[in-house]
């Protein structure tokens, strides 16, 4: 006799064989693929867990600084950056075009020779620390820029602030766990820089501006790029977080 059962939660089959044969009362088999839907759903980490995480790793706690101010800065200055341009200097599709293709080669340049030729000789965080101070530098001559080709100069310095994002990635692998957290603090500042950067630049690129200042929203941009590299330059190792740390997401 050859019996299927399913239960609540999980999938499973047995078949029982009852056989008269040499005295078997029967014989059953499980399948060795068992399947438990309710070990894929586990609970998220709540927020003390988040902050018993970032208090057992200083380079943890620091990574998530710059992680999101870089990704704020960057975000604010991508939503911003084409609206600015082209009510301040009043650029066209062709420009754009040229700012694109001057940063697509100078990044080309930086991923292909720059990183590989620098990564074995210094250390990611002074990689990271070189690319923030040059976003800093990128987005600050934006803001102050006097003059349609400023922006031209400005975008060849995309072939030292590249290093940024690679290198925090980097830091980041080495924390395990950790990772998921940095992507959701990453994501957050994804979603809040537009909000902010974008009417900001707006005001003072309209005629309510409080004062005479049209890159003041890029050059608050450049300030959070600031706070980033400076949190950056704190960065002196990066050990894995400890296991206190790990257990949090292992357990969850």
């Amino acid at each position: 006799m050859l019996g299927l059962e399913i239960s609540v939660g999980s999938f499973s089959m047995s078949s029982v064989m009852t056989s008269s044969v040499h005295g078997l009362s029967g014989w059953s088999y499980k399948n060795p693929y068992h399947f438990n839907a309710t070990t894929l759903i586990k609970p998220l980490p709540s927020l003390e867990d988040m902050m018993a995480l970032l208090k057992s790793s200083l380079t943890l706690s620091q990574a998530a600084i710059v992680a999101f101010f870089s990704i704020l800065a960057d975000s604010g200055l991508h939503a911003s950056m084409m609206y600015y341009l082209k009510a301040r200097f009043h650029y066209n599709k062709d420009q754009f075009a040229d700012l694109m293709v001057i940063t697509g080669i100078a990044w080309t340049i930086s991923q292909l020779l720059l990183m590989p030729t620098l990564a074995p000789v210094i250390r990611e965080e002074r990689l990271l620390a070189i690319g923030l101070l040059f976003s800093c530098v990128h987005m600050f001559l934006y803001g102050f820029a006097w003059s349609a080709w400023v922006p031209y100069v400005v975008a060849m310095f995309s072939i030292l602030y590249v290093f940024a994002q690679p290198s925090l990635r980097s830091i980041v692998s080495k924390q395990g766990k950790a990772q998921g957290f940095i992507s959701g603090i990453c994501s957050l500042a994804n979603v809040i820089s537009p909000l902010i950067f974008s009417p900001l630049t707006a005001l003072f690129l309209s005629e309510k501006a409080p004062f005479n200042f049209p890159g003041f929203g890029i050059v608050c941009i450049g300030f959070a790029a600031l706070i980033a590299f400076i949190q950056s330059s704190l960065i002196r190792s990066t050990p894995p977080i400890s296991r206190y740390g790990a257990s949090i997401f292992e357990e969850a």
